[in-house]
């Protein structure tokens, strides 16, 4: 969840500039001068439109997004039903309630063609990266399974960020700046330009855009172990996303695209808020030292405190160079795209309280060491990913087909290196304090590298080759049904090197590899009963691969077989079934679209990470679990130039067995299930300038309150 917060952030300036040459429409086309507009999506691999596609999809063009006000993938979230994401620790996106804490990702995130989630694997907790929300041509949010065109790690669904072609015969611009005061905290800003437009004339066209956001921080750091380390406004961050992308189109049947994207994010600190403290650390060296000399947080009064030792600094990067080739023919379209996600992330954790109090006792959650001014304990986890995919389809495009399919292959490599160290110089002379002698005299293997008490290095490496297909039949010029699936052979190496005190020798090691070889059908049926009503009925599969994990230390033996896990070297993958109906429908000629799925889903032989009692986690197949909800969405136009768009859903997650990290007994809810809150906004837009096919917006002055 994010971190607990409540401010209010007022936005002191704002514009937005839009100047949209002839052919750049951001995906929309109006089908009345006071309608909603009507979006052209590609959540199929073929351009359909929103209200006549058959999944449920929320899909906002970038003029809609900067409307609302939307500047990171949270505002989309919150405008988003059956939608949610985590930032503890990890990022995670949750779609209609299918969320795990370990493993591959359960909702596969997309830049155009290429998918850049993240698995948490045994030694990498950082999750999925997201991109910002600048020079989007559209966000399509898919709920649902989507095993068949867009593969594993899509069991709840998928968030596709689509990003602009460049026109080959008109220029266009876009552009945004912000600046905005956080209450009891700092200042930050945002801007961000694009334009784009033809090189030569119907041949070569070029666009580029720049972003860069500072968003400030609300909390201050005083450091519990040193009285002149205190930072005021430590959890600001930063961001910078640069873009570029060539569209060749040297004859009328072939266009070429390559492209980059690159995204630069810096956390300055990632502490959290200190909630609880005790009176005294208690510790046996210095039990009357007040840990907390300036009292806990209390947001209700506007003070956010962090007793963090030091600073936890992160950084995120990554790069994105694409090459999409489309060759058309009369009736069929050859799409070829290849991509790179070259990732790397770095981090600083203060992990001085879990690590002491674990090895050491309750009385050493603040820990005090002779000799030693200060007691920290602080992780550097250092992780890097590579994905490489390359993906063929082929499609029909006659309008007037009775059958139109698409079918296609698919191959990744993912490489994933992540190495964390776990530091602790004090250890040796606090456990000679705690137990009155030396870790060697008690047969303790000695730290690593003489400062860290574990080191851990993970190398893994994933490929996937896929072959799948899509069919649409007109049963009747009204009724289709829709045939769809994917087989894949997955495989999986990995390596996973541990060395530290809590192993005997100091050395342990785990390696090998599985291989998996899923199948995700899908089958629909969907009634276009008028023009503007759309009712459908569909089953669909999810799948999620399986994983490895660290080799459990000797310590951890007694409790593991205790629970029926043994050494739980790998664990297995998971699968979601998925029953939904659902009906979209535009009404009052088209000032009134509304939206409503139902949903019922079966999610099988779940991962999930279990911690253990002896401080280390494993993975494993734990329970199974329905997921059951409803999603509503209502878009409104009551007058010109004017917007409602109430959004409500509701969903409800049960267990089905019971599960041994106490999640709770067979027919409990989890403890993370929850209720979407209704939602509803209105927009009003005011033209200063009109020119044409250009002209200039700006927002009006807002005051948000942030949770």
């Amino acid at each position: 969840m994010l971190r607990d917060r409540i401010s209010k952030q007022v936005l002191l300036c704002g514009a937005a500039a839009a100047i949209i040459g002839g052919g750049q429409a951001m995906a929309q086309t109006a089908s009345g001068a006071d309608s909603i507009e009507e979006i052209i999506v590609t959540a199929t691999k073929q351009s359909t439109v929103l209200s006549k596609t058959p999944i449920s999809i929320a899909a906002y063009s970038q003029e809609a997004l900067d409307k609302r006000g939307v500047r990171d993938i949270r505002d989309v979230i919150n405008q988003t039903p059956g939608v949610d994401i985590t930032r503890s620790g990890a990022t995670r996106v949750t779609i209609r309630g299918i969320d795990s804490t370990a493993g591959a990702a359960t909702s596969a995130i997309y830049i155009d063609d290429t998918p850049v989630q993240a698995r948490n694997a045994s030694l990498n907790y950082n999750g999925s990266t997201l991109p910002y929300i600048f020079d989007l041509e559209r966000v399509e949010v898919l709920r649902g399974p989507q095993g068949t065109l867009f593969g594993a790690s899509s069991q709840g669904g998928a968030i596709r960020f689509i990003t602009p072609t460049p026109s080959l015969n008109s220029y266009s611009g876009y552009g945004r700046a912000a600046v905005s005061k956080t209450k009891n905290g700092g200042e930050g800003y945002e801007l961000g330009v694009a334009v784009g437009g033809p090189i030569v004339q119907d041949k070569v066209g070029a666009r580029i855009s720049f972003y860069h956001r500072e968003d400030a921080g609300w909390i201050d750091r005083q450091s519990w172990q040193n009285a002149a380390s205190r930072d005021e406004d430590v959890n600001s961050s930063a961001a910078t996303v640069f873009r570029a992308v060539v569209t060749i189109q040297p004859t009328d049947w072939l266009t070429i695209t390559p492209s980059v994207y690159h995204q630069n994010s810096k956390f300055d600190d990632r502490t959290a808020l200190t909630t609880r403290c005790p009176a005294t650390t208690g510790s046996v060296i210095n039990p009357t030292l007040n840990p907390c000399p300036l009292g806990v947080s209390d947001p209700d009064n506007g003070k956010f405190l962090s007793y963090a030792s030091i600073p936890q600094p992160s950084s995120d990067h990554f790069t994105v160079p694409a090459l999409k080739m489309v060759a058309a023919t009369d009736d069929l379209n050859f799409t070829s795209v290849s991509s790179f996600f070259k990732r790397h992330v770095k981090e600083t954790n203060d992990a001085t309280h879990g690590n002491d109090r674990t090895s050491f006792g309750n009385a050493y959650l603040y820990p005090v060491t002779p000799g030693f001014p200060q007691s920290i304990t602080w992780q550097n986890p250092n992780i890097y990913q590579n994905l490489f995919t390359q993906e063929f389809r082929v499609n029909n495009t006659n309008p007037d087909a009775r059958l139109k399919w698409s079918v296609g292959a698919y191959f990744s490599r993912s490489s994933l290196r992540s190495d964390l160290p776990i530091n602790e110089p004090h250890y040796n002379a606090l456990y000679l304090v705690r137990y009155g002698r030396t870790p060697q005299a008690a047969g303790v293997s000695p730290l690593v590298n003489g400062v860290a008490r574990y080191y851990g290095n993970e190398w893994t490496v994933e490929k996937t080759t896929a072959i799948f297909a899509n069919l649409d039949y007109k049963i009747l010029d009204n009724l289709t049904l829709t045939l769809g699936g994917r087989y894949s052979k997955d495989i999986l190496d990995f390596d996973v090197l541990e060395r530290g005190v809590s192993y005997a020798g100091g050395v342990s090691r785990a390696s090998g590899s599985m291989t998996t070889k899923p199948f995700t059908p899908k089958v629909a049926l969907s009634w276009q009963a008028t023009p503007a009503a759309l009712y459908y009925a569909s089953y669909a599969r999810g799948y999620r691969t399986g994983g490895v994990n660290k080799a459990l230390p000797d310590v951890c033996a007694a409790e593991s077989s205790a629970l029926g896990l043994g050494k739980a070297a790998t664990y297995q993958p998971d699968t979601t079934d998925s029953y939904e109906i659902g009906s979209k429908n535009r009404l009052f000629g088209g000032k009134v679209q509304f939206e409503a799925s139902a949903y019922y889903i079966e999610w099988k032989n779940i991962q999930q990470q279990l911690r253990l009692t002896c401080a280390f986690s494993l993975v494993a197949n734990t329970a199974s679990a329905t997921s059951k909800g409803v999603d509503v969405n209502l878009n409104v136009r009551p007058v010109e130039n004017s917007a409602a768009r109430p959004g409500p859903g509701l969903q409800r997650r049960h267990l089905r067995q019971d599960h041994p990290d106490r999640h709770g007994p067979r027919g409990h809810r989890r403890p993370d299930a929850g209720t979407d809150a209704v939602d509803g906004q209105s927009q009003r837009r005011i033209s200063l300038h009109g020119r044409g096919p250009g002209e200039l917006r700006t927002r009006p002055v807002q005051l948000s309150q942030r949770q």
